[in-house]
């Protein structure tokens, strides 16, 4: 199929009447239509995390105009109901989950309003992509299908609680204040899964940790220029899915350059800044430095030679890596204190960063691991995000305390403070809707599925704490690099998965 695009927001969305017209979709001709309909319309809608709003109303109002009942709480979480068709009215309520945000990323150089722009859709052959920023098919899929299933009146299912979370790219914000007592479904099936040949029955939990070090300045030493040393180009990922690639990392790769340029004297920093989520390994960091004039050469020198090593160890993970050493202009007077920049460079290079554990029950998967995800500072504070997934609570809760004793060994008055504990998911061989799920799938296809338990936490762990005893399965079509600008859906996946999920739906009358 040719390359194909559309600018976001080009679609006329009202109340989800899917209106598209030949001249205006890109996805005009691709079945199931119904999914791709609302998969359009969804994209069109800007929804970063915290931007969520226009989704839910847009959501909302389509349920009110089917005569669904509607729930909307204060930070735009969504659950609506509709009762089960004919002969399943007495069936076990069914949750089925997908969350509204999405992660906000574009190429360098790409100007594109994630607050006010929808995304801008290609087709390149088997797949769906944006236009230079990542596609969202995590979790616009899972919206789709649920706005699907809510439209259709042909499609034998138990009673419905279609829940939408928000802020899941952040934290699960909406699933952790998400009120439990407006569900009564004690079955969930999810659809953020990325593989259709697969049954996702169980995963990790995570929590986050902000690695704080207070920041002293000192007065910038007299005719020295300011550079921007720079690390990019850089493959990135997910940070749970794609963490056993051993990608590298900007921001620990930045901390290895500031260790080598620090060895210069007088060399002061003036700032730092590196990744995008807490949810994606960082492609890209960098560092404005201030230097002697005279030693700018001799320093390009070493980091050019320096970039060169890095691009042999990662050759094979991340081969186009790009280390630059840049001249730039600066009005800041002050630079980091002594004492604090070689505090932040060693917190940089000493922070557990990656695989950390593997599991010795489940064959090939990582049972823990921490991504040092972002880097900032303002006029109080460097900081740096770590997010540790685990699917052993324990072992998540230790690498934690190892980011606190580092941060007692560093001293200054650097402090460690967590958020965003979401339990893990486990498995269950015994479950129902894993036993549904097999049987669906081998009545579509002929075949056993696959079952999958990943190092990946989803919001499901969060769901267990609300509604006990909760059984719970995942499915998706295929889909690649999310998170990344290289995020791509392959379409061609999407009716398999439709078909799986009718059919599954009518296995749950019991």
């Amino acid at each position: 199929m040719p390359d194909a695009q559309m600018g976001g927001g080009q679609m006329n969305v009202s109340a989800g009447n899917v209106t598209r017209s030949q001249n205006n979709s890109v996805l005009a001709g691709l079945e199931p239509a119904l999914f791709f309909g609302f998969f359009e319309e969804i994209s069109a809608i800007p929804r970063g995390s915290f931007n969520e709003k226009r989704v839910s109303d847009h959501i909302a109002a389509f349920a009110r105009a089917r005569g669904l009942e509607v729930y909307q709480d204060g930070v735009w979480n969504l659950v609506i109901k509709k009762p089960g068709t004919p002969g399943y009215e007495s069936a076990p309520t069914l949750i089925l989950h997908g969350h509204t945000d999405i992660v906000c990323e574009s190429d360098e150089g790409v100007e594109h309003d994630f607050l006010n722009e929808g995304i801008k859709l290609r087709i390149v052959g088997d797949f769906i992509h944006g236009t230079g920023t990542t596609l969202g098919a995590d979790n616009t899929v899972g919206v789709a299908f649920a706005m699907s299933v809510l439209a259709s009146d042909d499609i034998a299912h138990p009673p419905l609680e279609v829940v939408l979370t928000v802020q899941e790219e952040v934290g699960k914000g909406g699933a952790q204040v998400l009120d439990g007592s407006k569900l009564s479904g004690t079955r969930l099936l999810d659809m953020n899964w990325h593989d259709p040949k697969s049954l996702f029955a169980g995963c990790a939990g995570d929590i986050s940790a902000r690695f704080k070090i207070p920041l002293k300045l000192t007065e910038r030493i007299a005719g020295q220029k300011a550079a921007v040393l720079r690390i990019s180009g850089l493959s990135s990922g997910h940070s749970e899915f794609d963490i056993h690639l051993e990608r590298a990392n900007a921001i620990v790769l930045l901390g290895r350059l500031l260790r080598l340029a620090m060895k210069e004297t007088g060399l002061g920093i003036i700032g730092v800044s590196g990744g995008v989520n807490r949810y994606v390994i960082p492609g890209e960091a960098e560092a404005i430095i201030s230097i002697d004039p005279s030693r700018i050469a001799a320093l390009q020198s070493a980091i050019e030679a320096e970039g060169k090593t890095l691009a042999t160890e990662f050759s094979v993970s991340d081969p186009a890596l790009k280390v630059s050493l840049v001249e730039t202009e600066s009005v800041s007077t002050a630079v980091f204190a002594p004492e604090v920049a070689k505090a932040m460079v060693s917190a940089m290079n000493l922070l557990p960063n990656g695989v950390q554990s593997r599991s010795l029950v489940v064959d090939n998967l990582v049972e823990s691991s921490n991504t040092v995800a972002l880097l900032s500072c303002d006029q109080e504070r460097i900081e740096i995000v770590s997010t540790i997934p685990s699917a052993v609570s324990s072992r998540r809760y230790n690498i934690v305390d190892r980011i606190r004793e580092l941060s007692e060994v560093i001293g200054l008055g650097s402090s460690v403070e967590t958020f965003a504990d979401c339990p893990e998911w486990p498995y269950n061989p015994n479950s129902r809707m894993l036993a549904a799920g097999r049987a669906a799938y081998a009545k579509e296809f002929g075949e056993q599925p696959h079952v999958e338990v990943s190092h990946s936490s989803l919001e499901l762990g969060l769901f267990r704490k609300k509604v006990p005893d909760i059984d719970m399965l995942s499915i998706g079509p295929e889909a690649f690099d999310v998170h990344t600008t290289r995020e791509r859906l392959n379409h061609t996946t999407v009716a398999a998965t439709w078909r799986l999920l009718k059919a599954l739906l009518s296995e749950l009358r019991t």
